[in-house]
């Protein structure tokens, strides 16, 4: 599930043959590498690798294939007002507030990290904007990009807000009165994703020229270049430390960094076909600790341990673990729990699963109406949140799958998901032109 270019979006809405044009092919069968039918008996491969080069340690057995003793889940009445309906019936609006006035889908939302009340959103009408989410209102609208916004993103120490759009440019504005402070320049394409530095005024952005830029923001000078992917960038950011860079691509490698020298660290790609590594693009990826978990269009999702030496004379080793094979469509989002004793997977295929780190089987399933686009931890508690096509988002029982929440009130896809700080507040993004504010339930 991918942002539409402002044209994109204007000329299918405008024309269905223009639909097919801009590759549509919602109607058309994914293809799926692992067949979910296919015999279970060798599920759990491991695999190191040393520098560059991946060699294959002995194949190890694990469980069945299936969510083992879990159930697929559904939500359990919090909504209970809500009904089932079709595009003619309202939906019913359970939201906290709602911040309306961009003229296309909402792509993206970030939320200030010191100062809550302050919501951004990126959208396709090549917009961002800041609200204040007390009064629901406009604060700024920041314009200036020539094609959709994709992605917007505070710094840590919220004095930046960066955007960044199909039009191959990030913008850093000032949160606090809405200007520009600068513009960042060097893709050539589209930027897909951008991240900033846990610590520092640092920005990282991965486009679809294949490459990986990282920028001074506070000077504007960029920093390095990032080379050797060759397919478009689709996922990345900069490990909690900041240490390392993490980037996955539409070549079905995911790569680790050296930010300070521009080096690729570790190369994790199957290049020979053997099954070892994802056998399509990477959509997504999430890292935490000495984990590495990846999300793929071949529907598979694959959990990495990597080690990174202190020492400029030992290589750097990756091990996968866990070549998790249990969803039947794209892989759309991963999100390893900060305890790092779950990781959560979000598909296509309607399901949620949530893993033990050391299983390989899901410890439970849950069930959306329709495809998965984003899977969230809490910020401070054993929640997990997830965003669906189905217009909803629900909140999960992170230890037992159990449903807590299911919040309806967009009357369209759901794009984006964020939850601040403090744990107090969830903010969504939709194809229906808005952000809505969401609350907790407190029990």
């Amino acid at each position: 599930v991918k942002p539409r270019r402002r044209k994109q979006t204007m000329a299918t809405e405008r024309d269905p043959e223009a639909a097919r044009q801009y590759g549509d092919e919602s109607d058309e069968e994914d293809e799926i590498f692992i067949d979910p039918d296919n015999d279970p008996d060798v599920v759990r491969k491991v695999y190191e690798l040393e520098g560059q080069d991946m060699d294959e340690d002995e194949a190890s057995e694990a469980g069945d294939a299936e969510a083992g003793g879990g159930m697929a889940l559904r939500p359990d009445g919090f909504g209970e007002g809500r009904e089932e309906e079709d595009d003619e019936e309202p939906v019913v609006d359970l939201s906290a507030g709602r911040f309306e006035g961009h003229t296309d889908a909402v792509y993206s939302v970030a939320i200030h990290p010191t100062a809550p009340e302050l919501i951004a959103t990126g959208s396709g009408d090549d917009t961002a904007a800041i609200w204040n989410r007390d009064s629901k209102q406009l604060l700024f609208r920041l314009a200036g990009h020539t094609d959709s916004v994709v992605s917007v993103a505070f710094n840590v120490a919220g004095t930046m807000l960066a955007s960044a759009a199909m039009d191959g440019f990030v913008k850093l504005w000032n949160p606090a009165d809405g200007t520009l402070l600068r513009t960042l320049e060097g893709p050539s394409e589209d930027i897909t994703w951008i991240s900033w530095h846990s610590k520092g005024d640092v920005l990282l952005a991965g486009s679809s020229d294949m490459s990986i830029w990282m920028w001074n923001a506070g000077t504007g000078d960029c920093m390095s270049v990032l080379s050797g992917h060759s397919g478009a960038v689709t996922c990345g950011k900069f490990n909690a430390d900041g240490k390392l860079v993490v980037s996955g691509s539409e070549d079905g490698s995911a790569r680790v960094w050296s930010p300070k020298t521009g080096a690729c660290v570790i190369n994790l790609q199957d290049s020979k076909g053997a099954g070892t590594f994802h056998q399509a693009g990477l959509n997504c990826l999430d890292t935490c600790g000495d984990m590495l978990l990846t999300g793929s269009q071949d529907c598979t999702a694959i959990l990495t341990m990597l080690t990174v030496p202190t020492t400029s004379d030992t290589l750097p080793t990756a091990k996968v673990l866990f070549i998790h094979q249990h969803h039947q469509d794209s892989v759309e989002s991963v999100a390893i729990h900060p305890s790092m004793a779950y990781i959560a997977t979000g598909s296509l295929d309607t399901r949620v699963m949530v893993y033990e780190a050391s299983a390989e089987s899901p410890r439970f399933v849950c069930q959306h109406d329709a495809g998965v686009t984003k899977v969230l931890w809490h910020s401070t508690k054993d929640w997990l949140l997830s965003s669906s096509l189905d217009r909803t988002v629900r909140v999960w029982d992170g230890r037992s799958g159990a449903a807590l929440t299911s919040w309806t009130g967009h009357k369209d896809a759901v794009m984006d998901l964020v939850v601040s700080r403090d744990g107090l507040q969830c903010v969504s993004a939709s194809d229906d032109q808005c952000a809505l504010l969401w609350a907790f339930p407190t029990a």
